[in-house]
């Protein structure tokens, strides 16, 4: 009688089978992201103590596992008390690394990463997808099936891909919420090394099967979990925080240069005074254009950081390789502390620095015209520049406050003709293009091609007044459209390029004149109406670009009294679908 006859049925014959799927050899991604236990049986080598105590928690290390230059870490976590607030989300779980003699470090709580695994749909067609991969030490998954389960002892395994360098090396135990404070206890890397020479290899010289012999795709499942008890790793959006929380704090260390001191943190006042505490030269290079401290600080309007400057003996009129002071951009801010802080300081107000522009003459176009108007040296304004100022500030004044997203936006304003006539110099029949809102356009405004093919138009009030063309798009610019509707009078067309700069095309009588870029910092060759616009200013005191738009329709000869109503593009208007010959 067999062994176990008397405990079993009588056997009924084998029943034919079919293989689910056939073992291939181990490839060279076995054991790189778990145990190889398909083909080897490890060599277990015991090392058992407590590598974290304290009242109510117990951290054990019950020993290894040895696989081919990879090892499994098997820790017993002892508690008395379960908690009723635990929390798996919590960072301060249990926290377990390995320190090596080479200076790396392997935790549980290192970031995962991207890993590409490659698979077949079951129409045998090759895929790949893209999952997170845990790496450092890897908490191994118990599943369905772990022994003597108990509400008290919880079995942690740990899987190291890599074995540890020969040298000393230590085990690191942190357990916040339950009091064990860091731990280290060292580990015997020789006799890993030498266990993990002893390995089974279950199936040596295994063949790889027969791609027939293989299914298109099978599946099994399984609901199991790593130990909750395990601090989880950070998210990437915490890193991200993490690292920037860090930036932050160094950012206010003394520090003898201005190495990585960002555009903003030159109107920060406390990071100024930090490296200039360490020992960094007030008056170094450190822009570009050949700028010092004191350019970068001014430009933004900063007079806290100007003064820390000046107070540590920066000179006060250096130039940059525009041949611009300080001065000159405190003036371009218009900010008031700033200017008053580098006058104090002996600043060159009158030196003309681009064409006949200086700082001084500059200041005399804004409201902070009284701090300069009785220094010595001071100029006057000639009478009609003073009258384009006031001019130019009115129009901009008149494009008002109201929000207006210039982002993709296309518009141009045309001198003198009614909404009918610029209609009808579209191609259209005013008569078929009433004033309709948004909701009720002719096309569909989540179709980019569609809306191309649309313009709005509206009449702006003036002397002379006329209309503006607008469009969530380029054709209000385009050059076809412009000669079209400019015929014995003026219109300018601009667009706000999403993908940078903001360009301007002027169309006189049918025929295309010029071709800008506009809202820049304006020099010496620019049109005297650039500076008129106050293309120079850096802190606005007008909004939404109203100085462009304010701009735009002085070029077209047209004197504004209020387009607030014609610039917002919630408001109804007319639209018209632009005939073929003027498409693009």
């Amino acid at each position: 009688m067999g062994f176990f006859d008397d405990l079993v049925l009588a056997e009924e014959p084998a029943a034919e089978r079919d293989a689910l799927v056939w073992l291939c050899p181990p490839g060279g991604d076995a054991g790189r992201h778990a145990p190889p236990v398909d083909w080897f049986a490890p060599v277990l080598h015991p090392q058992l103590e407590v590598v974290g105590a304290a009242a109510h928690a117990r951290v054990v290390v019950t020993g290894w596992s040895l696989w081919p230059q990879a090892a499994t870490l098997h820790l017993s976590v002892f508690r008395k008390a379960r908690w009723s607030t635990e929390d798996a989300r919590r960072q301060s779980g249990l926290r377990v690394g390995l320190s090596f003699c080479d200076g790396r470090r392997v935790t549980s709580l290192d970031a995962p990463v991207h890993r590409a695994v490659e698979w077949t749909r079951p129409d045998g067609q090759q895929t790949t997808a893209v999952t997170e991969q845990a790496v450092g030490l890897i908490p191994l998954d118990a599943g369905l099936h772990q022994s003597r389960r108990s509400l008290f002892k919880t079995d942690v395994d740990l899987y190291l891909a890599e074995l540890p360098p020969l040298g000393e090396a230590q085990l690191v135990v942190e357990w916040p919420d339950e009091g064990i404070d860091e731990t280290r206890t060292s580990i015997d890397t020789a006799a890993l090394h030498a266990a993990s020479a002893r390995v089974l290899e279950v199936w040596p010289g295994l063949e790889p099967p027969e791609p027939s012999q293989q299914p298109g795709s099978f599946a099994t499942f399984e609901v199991g979990g790593t130990p909750g008890l395990l601090a989880r790793p950070l998210t990437g959006h915490q890193r991200t925080m993490l690292r920037r929380q860090e930036e932050e704090q160094r950012r206010y260390l003394p520090r003898a240069d201005w190495e990585q001191v960002a555009y903003g943190d030159w109107g920060d006042a406390a990071v100024i005074r930090a490296r200039l505490q360490g020992g960094a030269p007030p008056d170094a290079r450190v822009g570009w254009l050949g700028s010092t401290p004191l350019h970068q600080a001014a430009e933004l309007g900063a007079a806290e950081a100007v003064a820390a400057l000046l107070s540590h003996g920066a000179e006060a009129d250096p130039t940059d390789d525009d041949e611009h002071t300080p001065l000159w951009y405190a003036a371009c801010t218009v900010d008031e502390d700033t200017v008053r802080a580098l006058i104090a300081a002996g600043a060159d107000v009158w030196t003309p620095q681009t064409g006949p522009w200086s700082p001084g003459r500059l200041l005399l176009t804004t409201s902070l015209a009284p701090l300069v108007a009785g220094l010595p040296g001071a100029v006057e304004l000639p009478a009609e520049e003073a009258a384009a100022f006031r001019e130019a500030d009115a129009l901009i004044a008149a494009c008002g406050e109201r929000e207006l997203w210039t982002e993709g936006l296309g518009l141009c304003f045309v001198r003198g003709l009614s909404e009918e006539e610029v209609i009808r110099r579209l191609g259209a029949d005013p008569a078929q293009c009433p004033i309709v809102d948004l909701e009720h356009t002719p096309f569909d405004l989540a179709d980019y091609d569609e809306t191309l093919r649309y313009v709005g138009v509206g009449s702006v009030p003036g002397a002379p007044g006329g209309c503006v063309i607008t469009q969530e798009g380029y054709m209000p610019s385009d050059d076809s459209v412009l000669r079209a509707i400019s015929a014995g009078t003026a219109a300018y067309g601009m667009y706000f390029n999403p993908k940078g700069g903001t360009f301007g095309t002027l169309a006189e009588d049918g025929e295309v004149t010029a071709h800008e870029e506009i809202g820049l910092r304006p020099d010496e060759s620019d049109p005297s109406a650039y500076w008129h616009f106050r293309f120079w200013q850096r802190k606005h005191p007008f909004p939404h670009d109203a100085n462009t738009f304010a701009y735009a329709a002085a070029a077209a000869g047209l004197h504004i009294r209020d387009a607030q109503e014609s610039l917002d593009l919630r408001r109804p208007r007319r639209w018209v679908e632009l005939p073929p010959q003027l498409r693009r």
